[in-house]
């Protein structure tokens, strides 16, 4: 995640827990995030400065809240993966019933 908003999460969605994420590589030109969202986490708001590639690792269903007020829900595939390109400030909730898993790879350039 490029940049958390600690703030708007506190504000906006105090009443979710944030899910598990770790960091496995970040230079100077690649940040490698893994997350476990459990049902009922959240990633917390948090603004992405680069743009990003994300591989499903699991099935579920994560509901997207983004700054512009668009709203989605986005249903998980394992395998499948999605580019994004930055800016994106958002809020991901685990909506399914089971833990999503997901690797975000960051470009920083």
């Amino acid at each position: 995640m490029s940049t958390k908003l600690t703030e708007k999460t506190a504000s906006e969605a105090a009443d979710r827990e944030v899910g598990h994420f770790e960091i496995l590589v970040d230079d100077e030109k690649t940040r490698v995030t893994q997350w476990r969202i459990k049902p009922g986490q959240q990633t917390g708001w948090h603004l992405h400065d680069f743009d990003y590639l994300t591989i499903q690792q699991s099935e579920g269903r994560l509901h997207m809240d983004h700054a512009d007020g668009i709203q989605r829900n986005v249903d998980y595939v394992p395998g499948k993966a999605v580019l994004i390109k930055a800016p994106v400030e958002h809020n991901a909730t685990n909506v399914g019933d089971i833990d999503i898993r997901v690797l975000e790879i960051e470009y920083k350039y």
